[in-house]
């Protein structure tokens, strides 16, 4: 079950109402939520991973992709030329959750090594600006392709796996986890008056649409001395009307 943007908004309007606050105009409300959106998904990214819940919550976000066309590797770097596509990841990217490569071990690495024709997943750590500093001089931390890392630049992930042979070991793939943009709420004063709610249909569950209403209704109060906001003081009785009129038409 999801939530509409009109649901959303007489939700708020009811709230206002509730509190004895000034109403809003339409694009007032249209800028909260959507900044009421991305204050939820701000909260609760750090703790994505260590709460099921969380990570319940923001599962319409989570992307997953895997790039298999590769770049032939330039000083043992390769750059995945999908993800350069503007219309896969950056378009739409917020953050990255995890990146993933496959290897495949064609010839020892070693004379003891027994991974010859095999393939292994090695997860990809961010090349930080510490990690980049500290890289200077110390070959115990230098990238190899069980210790691979990866940087963001120019709208391409740049995967380096280290100083080893291509004909000993090559890429196969990148996998990507990665929380996208938020859908923009879009509400017009037609499908507010509207017998029927045609309007749009938000894309997470309920429960988050009812979360995020009392983000948005927050930041709203919180502003609540905001000259724009006070300005439309026929409040109450318009929202009143509204309601009525909602509730009326079903």
């Amino acid at each position: 079950m999801h939530i509409t943007a009109r649901q959303a908004y007489i939700n708020v309007l009811t709230e206002l109402v509730k509190e004895e606050a000034p109403t809003l105009y339409l694009e007032d409300f249209l800028y909260y939520i959507n900044k009421a959106i991305s204050e939820y998904m701000k909260s609760r990214y750090e703790m994505f991973e260590l709460n099921q819940q969380l990570a319940d919550d923001m599962r319409v976000w989570k992307k997953t992709y895997i790039s298999t066309s590769l770049t032939t590797p330039v000083n043992n770097i390769f750059q995945s030329k999908v993800v350069a596509g503007k219309t896969l990841i950056f378009a739409h990217y917020r953050h990255l959750l995890s990146c993933v490569i496959e290897v495949y071990i064609s010839r020892p690495i070693t004379k003891c090594d027994q991974r010859a024709g095999t393939e292994e997943l090695y997860k990809v750590t961010r090349m930080s600006p510490e990690i980049k500093a500290g890289l200077l001089g110390n070959k115990y931390l230098e990238a190899t392709f069980y210790r691979p890392y990866y940087e963001i630049m120019d709208n391409n992930i740049i995967v380096s796996i280290g100083k080893v042979e291509a004909s000993r070991v090559a890429v196969k793939s990148v996998r990507i986890e990665y929380l996208c943009q938020p859908e923009k709420v879009i509400l017009t004063e037609d499908e507010i008056e509207a017998d029927e709610d045609t309007s749009q249909v938000l894309e997470f569950p309920y429960e988050v649409g009812e979360e995020i209403t009392k983000v948005a209704l927050k930041l709203i109060l919180e502003r609540g001395s905001n000259p724009r906001l006070q300005s439309n003081v026929m409040v109450n009785q318009a929202i009143s009307d509204v309601t009525t009129g909602m509730k009326g038409g079903k």
